[in-house]
């Protein structure tokens, strides 16, 4: 006869006494991780995007990059909300013909900066700020409130509010166009564009460099934090993540500075004289002309439209 614990057949689920009522939240050590592994994944997705067959892929990286700049000068000289708008469809109509991901770009470029440049935007919202005829009365001038009376009238003024949805929608189509070149242009690529227009050698080099051994850094602080993972049984507590972070923060320091000395004797030993040279070499074809044309003419219409108003509100 077996007994009664051993002829009870397993229970599948989570251990009782590692069950947590309500939700479970994950620690600050898994989320850490988890923003590792989601800028490689960002990363790894933007070359592949880059190399994929599409409008801007094709076309030369020195005319894309000229244009691109060209349209993000326009923007921030455009004063009117319906010329912004149409810049970001013309930038949206460039994504889609380029093969990227709408939902991923979208997200990237709107889920924080209209938050961020809200945020800044505020102040300028108040009618101490900048004048004008009210469109949110906050506080009358004798208003009581609490023990306290206001000595002045409080306001969010249509000027304020204007020209703070300028200001998002101008940052986020501005941050649109940038995103958009750095998906849809290869990394060595860029670099070679920003050198054939006669760019500083040691600001591309750095260029180069930094975007190299971010990765190596990256690497091995995610190494750190799977180690970590690995050996802890339990949550960890706030007071021992900290001192753990401050030990990898200065790991990373004296790794980076130890690797800025071996790659500076490398390069040395290798022959390297000071100058930066690349391997890419351009072509521009006729295609290429042609879209640098569309560039700068979309940009030029704007700005001779800029002070046009298509709608009166705004």
């Amino acid at each position: 006869m077996l007994p009664e614990w051993l002829s009870q057949r397993p229970t599948i689920g989570p251990c009782p006494c590692c069950t947590v009522s309500g939700r479970l939240r994950k620690s600050v050590l898994e989320r850490t991780i988890e923003a590792f592994w989601s800028f490689f994944n960002e990363s790894s997705y933007n070359e592949g995007c880059a190399r994929k067959k599409g409008l801007l892929q094709f076309a030369d990286p020195r005319f894309k990059l000229v244009g691109m700049l060209w349209l993000v000068v326009c923007t921030i000289l455009l004063d009117r909300v319906e010329w912004i708008l149409a810049i970001l469809s013309v930038v949206i109509l460039l994504a889609v013909a380029s093969n990227v991901r709408l939902d991923y770009y979208l997200k990237r470029v709107w889920f924080f900066i209209p938050l961020f440049t809200f945020i800044i935007s505020i102040p300028a919202m108040f009618n101490f700020i900048i004048p004008g005829p009210p469109l949110f009365i906050l506080l009358t001038k004798g208003q009581i409130v609490g023990p306290l009376v206001s000595p002045w009238t409080i306001s969010i003024t249509v000027p304020g509010a204007r020209g703070a949805i300028i200001f998002i929608l101008r940052t986020g189509a501005a941050v649109s166009i940038v995103i958009l070149f750095t998906m849809t242009t290869p990394w060595m690529e860029m670099l070679a564009s920003l050198q054939s227009l006669k760019i500083s050698p040691a600001f591309v080099m750095i260029l180069n460099m930094t975007y190299r051994y971010v990765f190596v850094l990256v690497g091995i602080a995610q190494e750190m934090s799977m180690a970590l993972k690995s050996r802890t049984l339990t949550h960890e507590r706030s007071g021992d993540f900290r001192k753990w972070l401050g030990t990898t923060i200065g790991v990373l320091f004296r790794r980076s500075m130890n690797m800025s000395e071996l790659v500076n004797f490398s390069m040395i030993a290798r022959g390297y004289d000071g100058k930066v040279r690349s391997v890419t070499r351009f072509h521009a074809q006729p295609f290429d002309w042609a879209f640098l044309g569309f560039l700068i003419g979309v940009g030029v219409i704007l700005l001779t439209l800029r002070n046009t108003a298509l709608i009166p509100v705004i």
